[in-house]
């Protein structure tokens, strides 16, 4: 299972639109995910906070303030598949 990591606040409207585009393409490539979704202020004060939100997968950084597009989510995602 495939581990994406969310940063930043759920109400925001860039971070949901992050979320949407990545559970998504998961579903239609049949990619199985986990999402981590980090809100914590603590923890978001240990990055920087003028770049949130933040889409990791797979411990990459994938996008940073503004929602990817599906085709870079695809992409990354396919990346991250083992060799057939």
């Amino acid at each position: 299972m495939l581990t994406v990591t969310l940063y930043g606040t759920p109400a925001c409207r860039r971070y949901q639109k992050m979320r949407d585009v990545v559970v998504a393409e998961a579903e239609r490539l049949g990619i199985a995910i986990r999402v981590e979704e980090i809100g914590d202020v603590e923890q978001l004060s240990k990055i920087n906070p003028l770049s949130l939100p933040r889409l990791y997968i797979a411990g990459d950084l994938v996008a940073s303030q503004n929602p990817p597009k599906a085709q870079a989510i695809e992409s990354v995602l396919k990346k991250t598949l083992p060799p057939k």
